[in-house]
Protein backbone atom coordinates (compact mmCIF):
# COMPACT_ATOMS: atom_id res chain seq x y z
CA UNK A 1 0.00 0.00 0.00
CA UNK A 2 1.29 3.47 -0.81
CA UNK A 3 1.57 6.27 1.68
CA UNK A 4 1.38 9.99 1.15
CA UNK A 5 5.18 10.10 1.36
CA UNK A 6 5.37 7.80 -1.67
CA UNK A 7 3.47 10.38 -3.70
CA UNK A 8 6.24 12.96 -3.52
CA UNK A 9 7.65 11.48 -6.75
CA UNK A 10 7.93 14.73 -8.64
CA UNK A 11 10.91 16.61 -7.22
CA UNK A 12 9.75 19.91 -8.70
CA UNK A 13 6.00 20.55 -8.65
CA UNK A 14 6.42 23.07 -11.49
CA UNK A 15 5.41 21.05 -14.54
CA UNK A 16 3.61 21.72 -17.81
CA UNK A 17 0.13 21.75 -16.32
CA UNK A 18 0.82 23.78 -13.19
CA UNK A 19 1.34 27.04 -15.07
CA UNK A 20 0.15 26.68 -18.64
CA UNK A 21 0.98 30.32 -19.36
CA UNK A 22 4.69 29.62 -18.79
CA UNK A 23 5.35 25.86 -18.62
CA UNK A 24 8.91 24.58 -18.31
CA UNK A 25 10.14 23.90 -21.84
CA UNK A 26 13.16 22.40 -23.59
CA UNK A 27 15.27 24.42 -26.03
CA UNK A 28 13.01 22.90 -28.72
CA UNK A 29 9.93 24.39 -27.07
CA UNK A 30 8.59 21.08 -25.70
CA UNK A 31 6.45 21.53 -22.57
CA UNK A 32 7.65 19.13 -19.89
CA UNK A 33 5.66 16.98 -17.47
CA UNK A 34 6.95 16.45 -13.93
CA UNK A 35 9.21 13.45 -14.60
CA UNK A 36 10.55 14.96 -17.81
CA UNK A 37 11.18 18.25 -16.01
CA UNK A 38 13.47 16.39 -13.60
CA UNK A 39 15.33 14.93 -16.61
CA UNK A 40 15.35 18.31 -18.46
CA UNK A 41 14.19 16.49 -21.60
CA UNK A 42 11.16 14.63 -22.91
CA UNK A 43 11.81 10.98 -22.10
CA UNK A 44 9.51 9.94 -24.96
CA UNK A 45 11.77 11.55 -27.56
CA UNK A 46 9.73 14.64 -28.44
CA UNK A 47 12.41 17.12 -29.50
CA UNK A 48 10.51 20.14 -30.87
CA UNK A 49 6.94 21.40 -30.83
CA UNK A 50 5.22 24.38 -32.36
CA UNK A 51 1.76 25.66 -33.19
CA UNK A 52 1.33 27.18 -36.62
CA UNK A 53 -0.92 30.08 -37.61
CA UNK A 54 -3.70 27.70 -38.69
CA UNK A 55 -3.76 26.02 -35.25
CA UNK A 56 -1.99 22.82 -36.30
CA UNK A 57 0.64 21.53 -33.88
CA UNK A 58 3.89 20.03 -35.24
CA UNK A 59 6.27 17.81 -33.29
CA UNK A 60 9.70 16.48 -34.21
CA UNK A 61 10.17 13.10 -32.55
CA UNK A 62 12.59 10.18 -32.52
CA UNK A 63 11.93 6.89 -30.75
CA UNK A 64 14.68 6.29 -28.16
CA UNK A 65 16.46 2.93 -28.47
CA UNK A 66 15.29 1.97 -24.96
CA UNK A 67 11.71 1.96 -26.34
CA UNK A 68 12.45 -0.79 -28.88
CA UNK A 69 9.78 -3.48 -28.92
CA UNK A 70 10.97 -5.62 -31.80
CA UNK A 71 14.18 -5.50 -33.83
CA UNK A 72 14.68 -1.81 -34.67
CA UNK A 73 10.95 -1.19 -34.15
CA UNK A 74 9.29 0.98 -31.51
CA UNK A 75 7.09 -0.66 -28.89
CA UNK A 76 3.43 -0.03 -29.68
CA UNK A 77 2.98 1.42 -26.20
CA UNK A 78 5.61 4.04 -27.02
CA UNK A 79 3.76 4.98 -30.21
CA UNK A 80 0.47 5.35 -28.32
CA UNK A 81 2.17 7.34 -25.54
CA UNK A 82 3.78 9.77 -27.98
CA UNK A 83 0.51 10.32 -29.81
CA UNK A 84 -1.26 10.90 -26.48
CA UNK A 85 1.47 13.37 -25.49
CA UNK A 86 1.47 15.28 -28.76
CA UNK A 87 -2.29 15.45 -29.25
CA UNK A 88 -2.63 16.42 -25.58
CA UNK A 89 -0.24 19.32 -26.11
CA UNK A 90 -2.64 20.98 -28.56
CA UNK A 91 -4.79 22.47 -25.77
CA UNK A 92 -1.62 23.26 -23.80
CA UNK A 93 -0.22 25.17 -26.79
CA UNK A 94 -3.51 27.09 -26.67
CA UNK A 95 -2.96 27.96 -22.96
CA UNK A 96 -5.51 25.39 -21.77
CA UNK A 97 -4.90 22.62 -19.24
CA UNK A 98 -6.60 19.37 -20.25
CA UNK A 99 -6.48 15.65 -19.56
CA UNK A 100 -7.03 12.69 -21.86
CA UNK A 101 -10.53 11.25 -21.68
CA UNK A 102 -10.32 8.92 -24.65
CA UNK A 103 -7.64 7.88 -27.15
CA UNK A 104 -7.84 5.65 -30.22
CA UNK A 105 -4.69 4.67 -32.11
CA UNK A 106 -4.40 2.99 -35.51
CA UNK A 107 -1.02 1.39 -36.15
CA UNK A 108 -0.39 1.65 -39.90
CA UNK A 109 3.28 0.61 -40.25
CA UNK A 110 6.04 -0.33 -37.78
CA UNK A 111 7.73 2.74 -36.31
CA UNK A 112 11.52 2.61 -36.68
CA UNK A 113 13.76 3.32 -33.69
CA UNK A 114 16.17 6.26 -33.85
CA UNK A 115 14.81 7.77 -37.09
CA UNK A 116 13.34 11.26 -37.51
CA UNK A 117 9.57 11.29 -37.17
CA UNK A 118 6.97 14.03 -37.28
CA UNK A 119 3.63 14.20 -35.52
CA UNK A 120 0.96 16.58 -36.75
CA UNK A 121 -2.07 17.27 -34.55
CA UNK A 122 -5.16 19.41 -35.02
CA UNK A 123 -8.51 20.19 -33.41
CA UNK A 124 -11.44 18.56 -35.17
CA UNK A 125 -13.98 20.41 -33.02
CA UNK A 126 -14.64 21.76 -29.55
CA UNK A 127 -17.81 21.23 -27.52
CA UNK A 128 -17.84 22.96 -24.16
CA UNK A 129 -14.91 21.62 -22.18
CA UNK A 130 -14.18 18.83 -24.69
CA UNK A 131 -11.49 19.05 -27.35
CA UNK A 132 -11.76 16.49 -30.18
CA UNK A 133 -8.23 16.15 -31.54
CA UNK A 134 -6.73 14.06 -34.35
CA UNK A 135 -3.20 13.48 -35.51
CA UNK A 136 -0.76 11.31 -37.38
CA UNK A 137 2.83 10.17 -37.08
CA UNK A 138 4.97 10.11 -40.22
CA UNK A 139 8.46 8.94 -41.10
CA UNK A 140 10.78 11.63 -42.46
CA UNK A 141 11.85 12.59 -44.99
CA UNK A 142 9.24 10.79 -47.16
CA UNK A 143 6.28 11.39 -44.82
CA UNK A 144 4.96 7.82 -44.91
CA UNK A 145 2.12 7.53 -42.38
CA UNK A 146 3.03 5.17 -39.53
CA UNK A 147 0.15 5.75 -37.09
CA UNK A 148 -3.01 7.80 -36.68
CA UNK A 149 -4.81 8.81 -33.52
CA UNK A 150 -7.92 10.62 -32.37
CA UNK A 151 -9.30 11.35 -28.98
CA UNK A 152 -11.04 13.61 -26.54
CA UNK A 153 -9.30 15.91 -24.07
CA UNK A 154 -11.27 17.58 -21.29
CA UNK A 155 -10.38 21.03 -19.99
CA UNK A 156 -9.40 21.14 -16.32
CA UNK A 157 -8.61 23.96 -13.94
CA UNK A 158 -5.33 24.15 -12.06
CA UNK A 159 -6.95 22.57 -8.97
CA UNK A 160 -7.55 19.30 -10.84
CA UNK A 161 -4.46 17.50 -9.52
CA UNK A 162 -4.95 18.75 -5.96
CA UNK A 163 -8.47 17.25 -6.06
CA UNK A 164 -6.94 14.02 -7.35
CA UNK A 165 -4.49 13.92 -4.41
CA UNK A 166 -7.38 14.41 -1.96
CA UNK A 167 -9.30 11.60 -3.67
CA UNK A 168 -6.26 9.29 -3.40
CA UNK A 169 -5.94 10.13 0.30
CA UNK A 170 -9.62 9.20 0.76
CA UNK A 171 -8.98 5.89 -1.04
CA UNK A 172 -5.98 5.16 1.24
CA UNK A 173 -8.02 6.02 4.34
CA UNK A 174 -10.88 3.81 3.16
CA UNK A 175 -8.52 0.88 2.50
CA UNK A 176 -6.87 1.30 5.90
CA UNK A 177 -10.17 1.43 7.80
CA UNK A 178 -11.63 -1.59 6.00
CA UNK A 179 -8.76 -3.68 6.57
Amino acid sequence: MSTSGDRARTPNRRWAGSDFQDPPRTAGGVALCGACRAASACRLGVERERLDEAGTAWFDVSCPHEQEGGPNVAHGGWTASVLDECLGHVPLLNSTLSVTAELSVSFVKPVPVGRPLRVRAWVEKREGSRWYISGEMTLLPGRAVLARASGIWVTRDTGHFDRHERWLAEQDASATSSG
